[in-house]
């Protein structure tokens, strides 16, 4: 239901959001942005503080920057012609120097992926990414490749980029391992989703423990892909599995049985 006086409410916005008393408090401030992605999510158009908030995204306030994102993202979806000072918005904050606003950057830049023309431009910052020394930045990164292969399914797989995603299955943070697993399965699904050949078999068993609940589910779902070579090594697999298989957490323990029974299928009876 649209919020009842709007028009007034964007004019009371608009000049909240350039009083200097107001931008010199950032409690106040953030509160203001507030009420802008209020009154639109109530149906208030209030594309026309666009610029304003453009200018209340410089803040070291993370809070403030989400929602000034929030509001930037939703607007550039609906009119492309407010889709690249957007982009360039982002582009700025993938290089700040607090990881977290790096890692929401890129995270809202990869939502706007969905927009053919904007690809391009996210493509850059999602590889940097890749090379982030945060690993919160990573993360994401790694998740934005497969959220832009998944809105733009027609797209030309780039070698490089699955390269750098096999690479960072050794990476030291689990989750963005794990991510890898993810997000190499959705961009090589047409081929059969991602590889899982000895060494990576291995790697993936010694780093499980390092994972939580769902981690160690999506590492045990993958297994199944790959058969030992010979005996000692399905044997070898079977005991590095032992502890998995009286897990705490139930979901491990019926994807340890399922990847037992997976193993186990071609044994002589």
């Amino acid at each position: 239901m649209p919020y009842l006086g709007g028009e007034e409410t964007v004019r009371e916005l608009k000049r909240a959001l350039s009083n200097p008393n107001v931008q010199s408090e950032p409690l106040r401030y953030r509160n203001t942005v507030l009420r802008v992605v209020r009154a639109m999510s109530q149906g208030v158009n209030v594309s026309g503080l666009f610029s304003e908030m453009v200018k209340a995204c410089a803040t070291v306030d993370v809070v403030q920057k989400k929602l000034v994102y929030m509001f930037l993202c939703s607007y550039a979806s609906l009119n492309p012609e407010l889709s690249l000072l957007v982009i360039n918005t982002l582009r700025k904050d993938c290089q700040d120097p607090n990881p977290m606003v790096r890692s929401l950057a890129l995270r809202n830049m990869s939502n706007l992926s969905r927009l053919p023309s904007l690809v391009e431009y996210v493509e850059q910052p999602l590889t940097a990414g890749l090379r982030d020394r945060a690993a919160c930045v990573r993360r994401v990164a790694v998740l934005g490749w497969a959220k832009l292969y998944n809105l733009q399914p027609g797209s030309d797989i780039d070698a490089a980029v699955v390269n750098e995603l096999y690479s960072l299955l050794r990476d030291p943070d689990p989750v963005v391992m794990v991510n890898c697993l993810r997000a190499l399965d959705e961009i090589l699904k047409e081929e059969g989703g991602v590889v899982i050949n000895k060494p990576i078999t291995h790697h993936l068993l010694n780093r499980m423990k390092e994972c939580d609940v769902w981690g160690q589910c999506e590492v045990l779902r993958v297994l199944q892909r790959y058969r030992p070579q010979s005996d000692d090594e399905l044997f070898d697999i079977l005991s590095l599995l032992d502890a998995s298989l009286v897990s705490s957490h139930p979901p491990v323990m019926a994807a340890t049985l399922s990847l037992f029974l997976s193993l186990c299928a071609d044994l002589p009876l």
